[in-house]
């Protein structure tokens, strides 16, 4: 019974977020807008072709393109790669931005003074941080074209791996699962990283500059092809090779992404005190 009052009681709440005042002022709806987004906003163009480039080097897994010599396999895994690639555009734009939405919301509250008063009301301390998560994150305009993206490539994926390729149904389900959550928890990274960040320094600009540090070392660590490698070292047979390659770099984000949370959350109420 705990357990169902407490979703419905997180259910009630994401559904009046709108006339949260925490999460209507971080989304710009009123107040004074976050000034780093705005800059950086207005350079969007120059992040946007940055991220066409990366996106079309990085949107195809290595393993894919040598799990079969097969003419007709070829082809279908062809048209993995172009969603591949556009998910990985938007999803390099995404981890750009992110930081830049996120990193100022603790620092600057506190060096503001108005931390302390956001803790006077009577959102709790999890309740402001999501609020301002959210809020944040709903300046990007990407999610339903990621959802879309990520969607069908994890289906295609599945029934081209696993109907013809002769991978496992749970090698095919695993793979799947990895290309559908990783694009999300990527660019939840980044967001989380800047707001851990925040709660550390209380200059915004360095809690920027530290949060685009850490994304882009995670970024190589989980590079496919780095997973690529460490599986066939492991003398993984093909299937292990193919499934691991995609699935780990998906589990290094939402771990890090949990670890996160649970840091934020830690740091904040340390603020308080």
């Amino acid at each position: 019974m705990r357990v169902s009052a407490r979703l419905q009681a997180g259910w009630h709440w994401f559904r009046s977020l709108n006339e949260n005042p925490i999460y209507l002022r971080e989304k710009g709806s009123w107040g004074n807008p976050n000034p780093f987004y705005e800059t950086l906003r207005r350079y969007s163009p120059f992040v946007v072709m940055g991220a066409i480039v990366l996106g079309l080097c990085a949107g195809t897994n290595p393993a894919l393109l040598g799990a079969t010599e097969d003419d007709e396999l070829f082809a279908f895994i062809c048209v993995l790669c172009l969603p591949g690639a556009l998910l990985s555009m938007l999803t390099i734009y995404g981890s750009f931005m992110a930081p830049a939405l996120t990193a100022p919301t603790i620092s600057m509250e506190v060096d503001r003074g108005t931390w302390d008063i956001l803790r006077l009301t009577p959102h709790s301390t999890a309740g402001i941080l999501l609020a301002k998560l959210f809020g944040g994150l709903a300046r990007l305009r990407i999610w339903k074209v990621m959802l879309a993206l990520s969607g069908f490539q994890a289906l295609m994926m599945v029934c081209v791996l696993t109907f013809t390729a002769g991978t496992t149904a749970v090698s095919g389900l695993l793979i799947g699962l990895g290309a559908l959550i990783r694009p999300w928890v990527e660019v939840l990274f980044a967001a989380f990283i800047g707001m851990y960040i925040s709660t550390w320094v209380k200059s915004a600009r360095m809690a920027l500059a530290g949060s685009y540090v850490s994304v882009v070392l995670l970024k190589v660590f989980s590079n496919s092809a780095i997973w690529l490698g460490i599986w066939s070292l492991l003398g993984a047979d093909d299937g292990s090779v193919l499934t691991g390659s995609i699935l780990s770099p998906a589990i290094v984000y939402g771990t890090a992404v949990l670890l996160l949370w649970w840091g934020i959350v830690r740091q904040a109420r340390k603020l308080s005190n």
